[in-house]
């Protein structure tokens, strides 16, 4: 194959190749740092100690899958200031629906916390612990940011093997003589 042949990273499919994956694991990268500043603020939440019992009102579908609806049971609180507080307490499918239809009105105690730095009331059912795993996204967004720069090394080498730069892609002079 002639060297005019090959893909290479500065021809127009190279480039729009580099771009969908940098921006692919950008996009997850990013949305992993997105979560895990909201799970800090969520622990730092949970640590004011501050608990208040707020309302189940709605059960919210979020899919339907092959073995029926998943929805999440959706608590609210509103505090003296006027803060409104929304979460989910839990999941169910198709088989709890029934039941859980009938927590709509009971009380559950959850954490609060204020107004998160995306100006999100910040809280957390006291029913799940009082941890939140933010490690997690701090390792997801750690690994597609690597992959972003482990990415441009790899076209930079492959730029130099094409380009024929690199030393020990150079070809040796022949210093035999033939007879």
């Amino acid at each position: 194959m002639r060297k005019s042949q090959r893909l290479h990273a500065f021809s127009w499919l190279g480039i729009v190749l580099s771009l969908v994956v940098i921006a692919v694991f950008g996009f997850i990268g990013a949305k992993g740092t997105l979560e895990y500043i909201h799970c800090k603020e969520l622990q730092a939440a949970i640590d004011k100690n501050i608990i208040v019992e707020a309302e189940i009102v709605a059960l919210v579908h979020s899919s339907s899958g092959g073995g029926g609806s998943i929805y999440h049971i959706m608590y609210r609180y509103t505090d003296d200031d006027g803060i409104v507080y929304e979460s989910y307490c839990g999941r169910g499918n198709y088989k709890t629906e029934a039941e859980d239809r009938k927590r709509i009105g009971e009380k559950v105690k959850v954490y609060i916390g204020g107004m998160g730095s995306f100006s999100q009331a910040l809280t957390w059912p006291v029913s799940y612990g009082t941890e939140v795993d933010f490690n997690f996204y701090l390792i997801l967004s750690w690994v597609f940011y690597s992959a972003i720069v482990v990415y441009l090394i790899l076209c930079i080498i492959y730029c130099l093997f094409f380009y024929n730069i690199l030393p020990i892609r150079k070809k040796k002079p022949d210093n035999t003589k033939n007879g």
